[in-house]
């Protein structure tokens, strides 16, 4: 066996394969649960006064409300940043390298 041989096996490029897939299936993984919860945020933030009905005669609602809908807004910014910035860093080095 030659360990000092410059191509990569057979079994390396497999291997190295069955990681970036891994990498990305747990990628999409983690943005759909992201994105899920998101969604579940924003739609609880339109449930209506359901929330501490008994404190303040619902003032508080609209405060409640608007913290969900925010949380929600900001989860699927940060997942949609999440996933878009490694294509944007492949297409900038793809253009640096060719110029």
């Amino acid at each position: 066996m030659d360990n000092q041989s410059k191509t990569p096996s057979a079994v390396n490029k497999q291997h190295n394969l069955l990681i970036f897939i891994g990498k990305v299936f747990v990628r999409i993984l983690v943005a759909v649960l992201a994105l899920a919860s998101g969604f579940w945020l924003i739609m609880a933030s339109n449930m209506g006064p359901a929330y501490l009905t008994n404190v303040c005669n619902g003032c508080l609602d609209f405060w409640i409300r608007m913290t969900l809908l925010g949380l929600g807004v900001i989860v699927w910014i940060i997942t949609a940043a999440w996933l878009v910035w490694p294509i944007l860093r492949y297409i900038y080095h793809c253009i640096r390298r060719n110029y």
